[in-house]
């Protein structure tokens, strides 16, 4: 089938389109088109449009307008990605904002599931669900106060609740989807006319997970089922320090298979230390007061909130590699005998540390997005791989083998690294080497920090051979990953999914990409689809 050309005159589609979602949520500015097509990391052209739909109906019919015009739609969340996840890959395009697609429709406590369009933010969505005394089982990543429900089921996530519960994706019980000619796609067990509720995933071939980690090349998703369980009445926390990369990955494996921490998480010394670089223990005492209400009674927050007080950032002297853990438990007993348990193992070949940082992480788990930029004001970007738990000491020597290989790359250009690392079910590893450099920031990086903290950091003329080292080492980091059998989430258009699928299986995501976008005007290049 041909691909319709774009009109070379817009004006049509642009009436059409404030028709359909009206005049004031039609965007033609260039500095707010070029915002809305640039993410963390990556610029290009701006869009030619971005609209600002304000319920699902309204994206059916401007992604199909938008189309038949040939132009190509991009959805854009949070603005979170930093692969390109929806930086516009050819001209003639429109970003749809969803934002405004942010109502959550039903928190359903008896079948335990919850229904929102994708425009919710997992701040806002946990906050509501915490009322009821439920969450998702994966409840956010640390930008949930921007980052959106749907844009992390296109790109998939990890962090609060990976540990135990998995990703993003794992927790989706059924999708509501948007295809190009305008018609919506529902999934999951309430894909039927008698009497339907989403109340399960799989009925026959599981169909929601079409649309799941697609990166937004498939369809727009607009309104979407979780799974809920009840709110764990019971934190625990424990943290762990190490001498070496691997003694600290091994405590994290063992933990992991187990299933004893609803979140593990690890730093290097650099990434460790940086913190104290940051806001400082004054931006910490500010959030006792999150400690002292996460405590089961005023009592118990009130000891809390001391502990850390009194820990401050001592805690992090002399300690190399640390890593972190929170546990939940249906009561007192149930908690403490995982912890017991985390114990042991940790300090097989580590000693346990104060335990300040990871209650203040689970305290206040959606802050203010203030580390988009270094605490001096670099560029900040990261880049991830998942492994099993037996790649993972093997990548770390290769990770490191590769930076001593470009040690000449690295200082001559002003790139500071570290890693973070997290566990994701029983059976997975996520690894995530972050670079910081001194160059110039984009409109996103003003708009997504506070304006108090952006007017401390410094700022640097743009730096573009820095830029092209990280976009060469990222470059690198993805093929290293690559032969080490990784998968990525938020893959957008950076890492290599194409070159490291089987062919069949890859003809088979094409042939898919083919009938659901026949003319391949949504989000081309995401996921090496065309």
């Amino acid at each position: 089938m041909n691909r319709p050309s774009a009109q070379s005159n817009i004006e049509p589609l642009i009436r059409n389109l404030k028709d359909i979602v009206g005049a004031e949520h039609v965007i033609t500015d260039r500095k707010e088109r070029t915002f809305y097509s640039t993410d963390v990391f990556y610029e290009s052209n701006p869009a030619d449009l971005v609209i600002q739909p304000g319920n699902k109906d309204q994206i059916a019919r401007s992604i199909a307008e938008a189309v038949r015009t040939g132009y190509t739609v991009v959805a854009r969340g949070g603005g979170m990605s930093y692969t390109g996840g929806y930086v516009p890959d050819r001209e003639a395009s429109v970003i749809v904002d969803m934002r405004r697609l942010d109502r959550i429709l039903e928190i359903n406590t008896e079948d335990m599931y919850v229904t929102v369009e994708c425009g919710v933010t997992w701040k806002r969505l946990y906050e509501a669900l915490k009322e009821k005394g439920v969450r998702t089982p994966y409840f956010g990543p640390f930008s949930g106060i921007h980052a959106t429900v749907g844009g992390a089921l296109s790109q998939n996530s990890v962090f609060f609740g990976s540990g135990l519960h998995g990703t993003a994706a794992d927790a989706v019980l059924g999708l509501e989807v948007a295809l190009p000619d305008g018609r919506i796609i529902k999934t999951g067990s309430a894909a039927t006319p008698y009497n339907p509720t989403p109340f399960f995933r799989h009925y026959g071939p599981d169909l929601t997970g079409i649309f799941l980690g697609d990166t937004g090349a498939l369809g727009f998703k607009v309104q979407a089922t979780l799974r809920l369980i009840k709110l764990p009445p019971i934190q625990l926390f424990a943290s762990f320090s190490y001498e070496e990369d691997a003694q600290m990955a091994t405590a994290m494996g063992e933990i992991a298979r187990q299933g004893l921490a609803s979140e593990c998480y690890g730093f290097d010394p650099f990434l460790l230390h940086l913190r104290l670089k940051f806001e400082g223990l004054a931006q910490d005492i500010k959030s006792l007061a999150s400690v002292v209400k996460s405590g089961k009674s005023l009592l118990s927050g009130l000891k809390e909130a001391a502990k850390v007080a009194v820990a401050g950032r001592s805690f992090m002297e002399g300690v190399q590699y640390a890593m972190h853990v929170t546990v939940e438990g249906r009561d007192q007993a149930d908690a403490e005998s995982a912890l017991k348990k985390i114990r042991e193992i940790a300090t097989r070949q580590g000693k346990e540390i104060e335990n300040s940082l990871p209650k203040l992480v689970r305290a206040n788990p959606f802050l203010p997005t203030n580390r988009l930029l270094g605490p001096e004001g670099q560029r900040w970007v990261p880049v991830h791989g998942i492994m099993p738990h037996s790649r993972v000491v093997p990548f770390l020597k290769a990770l490191d083998d590769y930076f001593n290989a470009n040690r000449e790359l690295v200082e001559k250009n002003g790139i500071e690294w570290g890693y973070l690392c997290t566990t994701v079910g029983a059976g997975a590893f996520l690894c995530e080497p972050t670079f910081f450099w001194p160059d110039s920031h984009y409109d996103v990086h003003r708009r997504h920090i506070e304006p108090a903290h952006y007017a401390k950091l410094k700022q640097v003329p743009t730096n573009l051979d820095a830029r092209n080292a990280m976009i060469k080492i990222r470059k690198d980091l993805a093929k290293l990953f690559m032969d080490f059998g990784c998968i990525h989430l938020q893959v957008g258009k950076m890492y290599l999914y194409r070159e490291s699928r089987d062919p069949l299986t890859y003809a088979l995501l094409q042939a898919i990409k083919d009938h659901v976008d026949p003319h391949h005007l949504v989000n081309p290049g995401s996921l090496g689809l065309r």
